[in-house]
């Protein structure tokens, strides 16, 4: 068992040596990922707030159920992710939630350009 461990040990100093050859940092990576991440959240809240009272004033609803369709597709697999690597049922609640919002956005997204083309009364 010696060896087993041995062998443990000397494979872990070969990663940590590669490691340190490569030129990345690991913190500066995950920095820029979560600010990258969360710049896109912060850039889609302010352009949907902007959507739906510019949706407000003109009473035209297309632009909202548009955004709403796009934010919940992407919250569906934000979440579906989530759920398939960790398991918890709280991601597989939120996956359904954003899905029944997202589809119902989507028909009514699809129902409002249909009554524009004279589709429906």
């Amino acid at each position: 068992m010696n060896n087993a461990t041995e062998g443990n040990g000397s494979r872990k100093e070969e990663i940590l040596a590669k490691s340190r050859q490569s030129n990345k940092d690991e913190g500066i990576e995950h920095a820029v990922t979560q600010g990258a991440k969360k710049g896109n959240y912060f850039a889609i809240e302010i352009m949907g707030g902007l959507l739906f009272f510019l949706s407000l004033i003109t009473e035209q609803w297309l632009p909202a159920y548009a955004l709403f369709s796009t934010i919940n597709a992407s919250n569906v697999g934000e979440f579906l992710v989530k759920y398939q690597f960790l398991k918890q049922k709280r991601y597989l609640v939120a996956t359904i939630c954003f899905a029944v919002l997202g589809i119902g956005s989507a028909i009514l997204f699809v129902r409002e350009i249909g009554m524009l083309q004279g589709w429906w009364g």
